[in-house]
């Protein structure tokens, strides 16, 4: 690691931190154990993190792809609450998503194509975000700003969008109605969420590639949901 260029010595430390974080939680992890997954001594590490509040920052500016080129070493432990402000401003910042785009337009004259294009696009950022998403969840239950920023807010602002869209295209008669909306929209994040993320944890994900497990996630909520009439392009 000493032969790294600064930037990839710390998204080597931040990619070792990622899995430590997401599975022990802030308060179990130590930072020893970082650095021994990093291939490094402890006093080495703090020579690019000035803390274990900075190692947590370092986390997520790596997730979220804020990591500098030229970082002034060692990151110094960062203001009281900036972590969760720099998560809940990249939730902020997004782009529109194409359940926002179906939102706010008029009824589609594809609901399948419609409906695909909107899982699809959940799927895919689950599968490219969970590192940092598995790291936000084991930690949100310790830290009550994170875990009202993420639970409260952005994943549940997620399945509120998605209820309302699953409702109003059950009312026009393009999708099949549900006993409870959000429920339903709450059991296709869920589905998506296993697929592209959980299953990676389990032995079962084994039986799985990529493609397969998203294919077949994204083919399967709209057998569920689209009715038989609705026509199809399956690709």
């Amino acid at each position: 690691m000493s032969r790294l260029p600064p930037h990839e010595r710390l998204a080597a430390i931040a990619a070792a931190a990622i899995e430590v974080f997401g599975r022990l939680g802030y308060r179990g992890t130590r930072t020893a154990e970082v650095a021994a997954k990093a291939s490094m001594s402890t006093g080495s590490l703090f020579t690019y993190v000035e803390s274990k509040e900075a190692l947590f920052h370092l986390v997520f500016l790596y997730g979220l792809r804020l990591l500098p080129d030229s970082p002034e070493l060692p990151l110094r432990t960062p203001e009281p609450g900036a972590t969760v402000a720099l998560f809940a401003q990249a939730l902020d910042g997004a782009p529109m998503s194409r359940l926002h785009v179906a939102l706010v337009g008029d009824e589609p004259a594809d609901v399948a194509g419609e409906l695909r294009g909107i899982v699809a696009e959940i799927y895919d950022t689950l599968e490219r975000a969970w590192p940092l998403l598995s790291v936000v969840e084991r930690c949100a239950p310790e830290m009550p700003e994170l875990e009202t920023v993420w639970f409260g807010e952005g994943r549940a602002d997620i399945y509120t969008d998605l209820a309302e869209y699953l409702r109003r295209r059950a009312v026009s008669g393009q999708l099949r109605p549900m006993p409870d909306a959000y429920m339903a929209a709450h059991l296709v994040g869920e589905m998506a969420a296993w697929s592209a993320w959980h299953r990676r944890h389990g032995y079962d994900g084994k039986l799985f590639d990529d493609q397969t497990a998203r294919r077949t996630t994204i083919e399967f909520v709209c057998a569920a949901l689209i009715p038989e009439t609705a026509p199809q392009d399956i690709n």
